[in-house]
Order: C-alpha cells, then sequence, then structure tokens
C-alpha cells in the first residue's frame, strides 16, 4: 500500500479509553452530589423554619379573629351569642382568657424553637377566667355577652 500511513494501536488501548470514561463519569457525579447534598440539608432545614413561622402567623390570626368576635358579642348588648370555629395551629400549647384592667385579653402560649412563647390580643369587654388545652385542628369557641353588676362582660368556651 503506497501512500498510506498506517497507525497500529495496542490492543489495550480500547479498554484504557472506556476505563477512562467511567473514571470521569464517577467524578462528575461525586462533584454533583458534593454539591446538592449540603444545598438540599440547607433546604430541610430552611422549611421547617418556614412551618414553624406559618404556624406562629396562624396563631396570630386565631388570636385576633376571637379578639374581634369577642368585641362585637359585647358590642351588640346583653345575651348576644356567637359560634365561630377556629383554626389551631400545630404549636399550640393552651388558650387562656382573662380579665386585665376594664377589658380581656386572649392568649395562645406556643411552643417554639426557642421555648414558649404567648400571643395576645386586648379587647374592650373582660372575659370570664379560663384556660383551654389545646388541641391541634378545628375547634368551636361560644361567646355570650352577659350582664353583670351593670357591666357587659364576655364568656368564652370551648365545645
Amino acid at each position: 500500500m503506497k501512500g498510506q500511513v498506517s497507525i497500529a494501536r495496542p490492543s489495550g488501548t480500547a479498554r484504557h479509553s472506556r476505563g477512562q470514561v467511567s473514571t470521569e463519569l464517577l467524578v462528575i457525579v461525586a462533584v454533583v452530589l458534593v454539591i446538592f447534598i449540603p444545598l438540599l440539608v440547607m433546604v430541610y432545614f430552611k422549611s421547617n423554619e418556614a412551618n414553624a413561622q406559618i404556624g406562629s402567623y396562624q396563631a396570630e390570626l386565631a388570636v385576633f379573629r376571637l379578639a374581634y368576635l369577642a368585641n362585637s358579642v359585647g358590642a351588640l348588648g346583653t345575651d348576644t351569642s356567637l359560634t365561630a370555629d377556629i383554626y389551631i395551629p400545630k404549636g399550640v400549647k393552651e388558650i387562656r382568657t382573662g380579665t386585665v384592667g376594664k377589658g380581656g385579653e386572649i392568649t395562645f402560649v406556643i411552643t417554639t424553637d426557642a421555648g414558649d412563647s404567648e400571643i395576645s390580643e386586648v379587647m374592650k369587654y373582660p372575659v370570664n377566667n379560663a384556660t383551654f388545652v389545646s388541641n391541634q385542628g378545628w375547634a368551636r369557641f361560644n361567646m355570650t355577652s352577659q350582664y353583670i353588676n351593670g357591666e357587659a362582660r364576655i364568656r368564652i368556651e370551648r365545645e
């Protein structure tokens, strides 16, 4: 064969190049895992923080709603009654109502990573002193306005 150059390959070269590709692929997969595993762990912890924050906001909303409805019952006069379904978020340990000065207060005690915390809302009318053990989920509350000793008082009970 005139004018043609033939290159002879050693017989082990084909195996060597396949082994090199496999090693390179393993290195690439390892680098990708080293980058993504810490990211996944970080996302997991951030999602737990977000869930705790959402629970706190839901507790604030529930306290505000109970106080607002109790004020409405007090403003409507004697023997007014109202039943409300309120969502109690995860982490609420107890619900307390009580008289403070000439008005009342509703307090949710919630458990957080930093310990127990209280979320309170002040009401215009005095309220009965009560403590409700909390369960997550929907709860029904009865609010009744009573006239005692010339003063409007709100009675809040949980069904």
